[in-house]
């Protein structure tokens, strides 16, 4: 079935319509760049901003040295601190700033940061089950006032390059059910974490890991992979760790994954290892290490989106490249099979990864699991290729699969190379911390087969340079496995 293909053009394209990405098109918009954002979701469709629990990061000027080392201590000292740093010294500015995009926002005191501390919170209040849908709205509002256009149900599949750099997107309309190549002097994924890549989560549908893939597909670089955050009764992870309780047990009873610390890395403005390329928000990696404080996703939404729409506004000031010769026939041609010759179903591999990754790289970690989720996800990659689609709906549906993979085998990979165990990353045959061995980072690229190569970089303790305890478990296992003093 051939494809009709359609060529656009943008200074800043941006992947994703949540809060990072719509902060970064009004950043970019107010500094004179047409903005492009993309999103894979229908216009009703909520997505993990709108999902937020309502609650944000508050700091006054003075504390952003406290909130800092707070910061850094709960990454288990992991994270960039240069990121970390930066982080905690916005806070301040930017959380006011939402009040100035019509956010409905009051503080509150509220233990939601750490287990029994109680402190003032920005409190966001929204309808039942879309707390930050006023967040969503406002800033959506804002970055159309300011001339951004918004296209919705639309699948990136590929980032386009030329001499290593991102110079726009491969990507589908789904109503349409043609090809979309957009070149683009700037590139911003805001697509969110990977929570979805699991079978039990809390996360809304699109949170599959597409950023991870997309910049792992074009040579970026990835870090922190192994720290995904699942919600574990605390009870119930002392158990296991202690006490021997099932798997199985844990299995069952968790509420699933929750937030991804880790993801593509970026320096302070957002830049990724690839030139023309920024990431912002959740599938961005570094800010927190191994595990964050409770209430600041939507301070790094706001943060992250803001740095990273006025780095791609200054990038934009040169017309797009064109890509190189080839990239975008093969992509098509990629594509086109799945319409013509794909025999695959889409739905029973999207299910076979998320059963994956939930029973053997998901709370319950060891070598033998995460071993044979390597295997596993690299056989259900074979069949990838040949998944069937009869529709753009289904296109898409098939590229968002294709991607899951791409996502999936690097978090693997990093969870059985780290034989520790510290922050969100839980190993039962590894129980413990070991800082003489694995205060370090495992950055993760593709390597020439496709598969996930690892590098370990030493932490650079550029601000707080003595490492401290380490603790097992996070705010979001509702307390720690041992002391956490």
């Amino acid at each position: 079935m051939p494809l009709e293909r359609r060529d656009l053009f943008t200074d800043v394209l941006i992947i994703g319509n949540g809060g990072a990405g719509l902060r970064a098109a009004i950043e970019a918009a107010d500094r004179g760049r047409r903005v492009l954002v993309l999103s894979k979701l229908a216009e009703d469709r909520p997505n993990a901003t709108t999902l937020i629990l309502g609650w944000g990061a508050h700091r006054e000027a003075h504390e952003v040295d406290e909130y800092f080392a707070e910061v850094v201590a709960e990454s288990n000292w992991l994270c960039d601190q240069e990121l970390a740093w930066a982080y905690a010294s916005e806070v301040p500015v930017r959380m006011p700033e939402l009040r100035d995009f019509g956010v409905d926002m009051r503080l509150e005191e509220a233990e939601q940061e750490r287990p029994g501390v109680v402190r003032p919170l920005w409190y966001l209040p929204g309808p039942r089950g879309r707390v930050g849908e006023s967040v969503s709205q406002a800033l959506r509002r804002a970055a159309i006032d300011r001339g951004a256009e918004l296209r919705y149900d639309t699948q990136v599949t590929g980032l386009l390059t030329r001499d290593g750099a991102v110079v726009g997107v491969v990507a589908v309309d789904a109503a349409a059910g043609g090809v979309l190549v957009i070149s683009a002097a700037a590139v911003i994924l805001a697509t969110g974490g990977s929570s979805r890549l699991y079978a039990r989560n809390n996360n809304p549908a699109g949170t599959t890991g597409d950023g991870f893939a997309l910049a792992y597909r074009a040579g970026a670089e990835l870090v922190d992979l192994e720290f995904d955050t699942f919600c574990v009764p605390h009870p119930q992870l002392n158990q296991l760790y202690r006490d021997g309780s099932s798997e199985a047990e844990i299995l069952a009873t968790a509420s699933g994954a929750h937030y991804s610390c880790g993801g593509i890395r970026v320096d302070t403005e957002r830049r990724t290892s690839l030139p023309g390329l920024y990431a912002a928000g959740e599938c961005a990696g570094g800010t927190f290490g191994a595990a964050r404080l409770g209430s600041t996703s939507v301070a790094e939404i706001v943060i992250s989106g803001y740095w990273a729409g006025h780095g791609a506004a200054a990038a934009a000031g040169r017309s797009p490249a064109p890509a190189e010769p080839g990239q975008v026939e093969a992509e098509i041609t990629r594509l086109a099979h799945w319409l013509d010759a794909g025999r695959r179903d889409t739905e029973q591999v999207r299910n076979e990864i998320r059963e994956v990754m939930w029973r053997r790289a998901g709370p319950v970690r060891r070598e033998e699991t995460l071993s044979r989720a390597g295997a596993e996800l690299a056989e259900l990659q074979s069949r990838s290729r040949d998944l069937k689609a009869s529709s753009g709906p289904e296109l898409c549906a098939a590229a968002e699969v294709d991607l899951m993979l791409d996502a999936a085998r690097p978090i693997a990979a990093a969870a059985r190379a780290r034989t520790e165990s510290r922050g969100a990353h839980w190993r039962l045959d590894c129980p413990e911390p070991d800082n003489d061995r694995w205060l370090v980072n495992q950055v993760v690229r593709m390597g020439a087969d496709g598969a996930p190569e690892l590098e370990e970089r030493p932490v650079a303790l550029t601000r707080l340079a003595a490492a401290g305890v380490c603790k097992v478990g996070t705010r979001w296992s509702w307390g720690y496995v041992g002391d956490p003093d």
